[in-house]
């Protein structure tokens, strides 16, 4: 049965933002009100007068403000960035329908010292000539928070509305294996706490459309996924996640499963990946990525096993199969070696309608520096298909060997490439030549200049050619522009000739202050000849047009002070004085002092502003210690206790620290 989740999601954002900016919440600035009559009867005698000219929390904020001005300490702003972008995208092929695109992409970035920071994109999309997308608006939006800081002990990333889902990194981080993600249209959460990690993802599928701009179109079926990592000690690290696949298109409802344990011994030296991948339907796979360094050659290593039918939320992955595969490298002073084997087999269930092969593949490389401006290489690779079940009758073979010799000119670099392939199929045998050069010419003035030549001829086809030149350089007053021209000739006998040519050019032009934009182009024409039929052109143009505005505010802040371990931030603020009647506060009649040095933990320092006010922000959250530089106070002035004094900083709070001078002959 199929059910929207939306709902649900905005339900829960509603509940979210009502927790979180509820009176007491660390968001909201106004206390609870003690001894309230409203609270102590539920049936007031009398109707209590409320100012409704005085807001507490922006008297709160304005007494703030003024308090900093009466230091002497200039706001600072955590950097952001806000912008707006239109673009306009047309393809007008003569065999494929006119299409227009019109997109605006509105997106918003800020980092704040204590929340994290937050990244809000919307995206709006109109089109025409699409089948089956003909919506006169469609749209995307999504809202992302990074590093939320809850306590000292927990951080917080949100995806809401429409996202990517995110799935534990040892999960998906196999060296030859990758799982697929899902485009939601939900909430997805990942929740840090020391060495574990916990993920939530749930939603309906999706997938995006256009590309002016991104636009979400509804699939069928929801996904709801759980997922940890965990890292044990610092060697052993384990997760897992669990995916519920409700009624996904072209696919029966399903749960699957995936997890992995890994041992690292050394980050550089050894590792050991072991994953399992299973679903509801009792189907199992295991494949395994270990690397290995031994002197100077570092060895990766695997296997695999992916039964037929293994499901993944709405995603095929590429399972029937199973094997092993070996890869060495080694690096010397002017050398390189790489060398590899695998073997593999599809067909696992021997199906007679599918055609079965035991394959495999060697490679060797080599990399040579002869001197410091010329350089040779190359590689052979050697892959036989051995039919095995099904429809496969013939073996296939296929040998390659290519080679490079590099020269760097006084013009530019030169690389040229030739290369040998024969292939014995159930069709024909056939031994393919070719030759390539590419030539890259260093030109005055940041002009860049790329030319390349490729050649080919055959025993059993005519000869193919194609040429291309690429250029770019970048002109006064922002302007930046790119082109390229290829032509190519190929003769295929089972396919015809074909000739074809392709225009490309690019610009870019900052003609304002925080104003950009772009024009890219694409010209391709082409032909197919056969020698009784007739013949067929092809020929298009691609358009794609951008306007942008952009702001950026703030900038990059340091973190001060020793790093306590906590995650949270806070701020650290005082006064440097002259404190003539002892009582510790800063008096009316009392003078502040400029220019005085306090040191946060022995290794930041501030400088006391024209009122005497220091400022440490951000700082982690925990212990600290300041202490004030005395030589620049002036005689008899000092300090009644010149050791470190210890501070405690909250999380997403501020303390204040006075350092009241007194005079040391009285």
């Amino acid at each position: 049965m199929r059910y929207s989740l939306y709902p649900y999601v905005t339900l829960l954002n509603i509940i979210l933002l009502c927790t979180l900016f509820t009176p007491g919440n660390v968001f909201s600035q106004t206390p609870l009100p003690e001894n309230d009559p409203a609270i102590e009867s539920e049936t007031p005698t009398a109707e209590v007068y409320v100012d409704q000219v005085i807001d507490e929390e922006s008297l709160a904020k304005e007494i703030e403000a003024e308090k900093r001005r009466e230091w002497g300490i200039a706001p600072q702003w955590a950097p952001g960035n806000l912008g707006v972008t239109y673009r306009y995208y047309h393809n007008d092929t003569n065999r494929l329908p006119e299409i227009s695109e019109n997109g605006v992409e509105l997106r918003w970035q800020q980092e704040t010292i204590e929340n994290g920071s937050y990244d809000i994109q919307i995206e709006g999309l109109t089109s025409d000539g699409y089948d089956g997308f003909q919506e006169p608006d469609n749209y995307r939006i999504q809202l992302r928070q990074n590093n939320y800081i809850i306590n000292s002990k927990l951080l917080l990333d949100s995806d809401v509305v429409h996202y990517r889902s995110v799935v534990p990194s040892l999960v998906d981080e196999s060296y030859r294996f990758r799982l697929p993600s899902t485009i939601l249209q939900g909430m997805g959460n990942r929740l840090y706490h020391n060495d574990t990690t916990l993920f939530l993802n749930f939603g309906e599928i999706g997938h995006y459309e256009g590309t002016a701009a991104k636009a979400y179109e509804s699939d069928q079926g929801s996904l709801l996924g759980l997922g940890a990592q965990h890292r044990l000690n610092r060697r052993w690290d384990v997760a897992f996640q669990l995916w519920n696949a409700d009624d996904p298109e072209n696919m029966e409802t399903h749960q699957s499963m995936a997890a992995a344990v890994e041992y690292q011994r050394d980050l550089f030296a050894q590792n050991h990946q072991l994953h399992i991948l299973g679903d509801s339907n009792g189907k199992t796979g295991l494949y395994y990525d270990g690397k290995i360094k031994l002197g100077r050659w570092q060895h990766r290593t695997g296997a695999q096993y992916l039964p037929p039918d293994l499901l993944w939320t709405d995603a095929p992955i590429n399972n029937d199969r199973q094997g092993l595969y070996w890869r060495g490298e080694r690096n010397a002073y002017r050398w390189f070696w790489s060398l590899g084997s695998e073997i593999g087999q599809n067909n696992l269930e021997k199906d007679s309608q599918i055609p079965g092969y035991l394959s495999t593949t060697s490679f060797a490389s080599l990399a040579w520096q002869y001197r410091r401006r010329t350089h040779f290489g190359g590689n052979v690779n050697v892959h036989t298909d051995w039919a095995d079940s099904g429809t496969a009758t013939h073996d296939i073979y296929q040998y390659t060997l290519r080679a490079y010799a590099d020269h760097f000119f006084p013009i530019g670099r030169a690389r040229i490439e030739p290369q040998v392939k024969i292939a014995d199929t159930y069709l024909e045998q056939t031994q393919r030549y070719g030759l390539r050069w590419n030539q890259e010419y260093d030109l005055f003035l940041n002009h860049n200049l790329n030319s390349e030549i490729q050649y080919y001829t055959s025993d059993k086809e005519e000869d193919d050619l194609s040429f291309k030149i690429y250029f770019d350089h970048s002109y006064p007053w922002g302007i930046k522009f790119n082109g390229s021209f290829q032509k190519y000739y190929i003769d295929y006998p089972q396919l015809g000739i074909t000739q074809g040519t392709s225009i490309s050019l690019g610009m870019g032009w900052q003609f304002f202050t925080n104003w950009l934009m772009s024009l890219n182009a694409d010209y391709n024409t082409g032909e197919i000849k056969w020698e009784e039929e007739e013949d067929v052109k092809i020929e298009g143009i691609n358009v794609l047009f951008s306007i942008s505005y952009n702001i950026r505010t703030g900038k990059q802040r340091q973190l001060y002070g020793v790093n306590t371990g906590d995650p949270g931030r806070g701020r650290i603020v005082g006064r440097v004085f002259l404190d003539e009647n002892r009582n510790g506060k800063f008096d009316l009649r009392e003078k502040a002092l400029s220019e005085i040095i306090v040191y946060l933990d022995g290794r930041h320092s501030a400088e006391s502003g024209p009122k005497g006010g220091f400022e440490f922000w951000p700082v982690a959250a925990g212990e600290h210690y300041l202490t004030l530089e005395l030589r620049d106070v002036p005689l008899p002035w000092s300090l009644a206790d010149e050791k470190p004094q210890r501070i405690v900083v909250p999380n997403r709070g501020e303390i204040e620290f006075d350092f009241a001078l007194i005079r040391l002959n009285e």
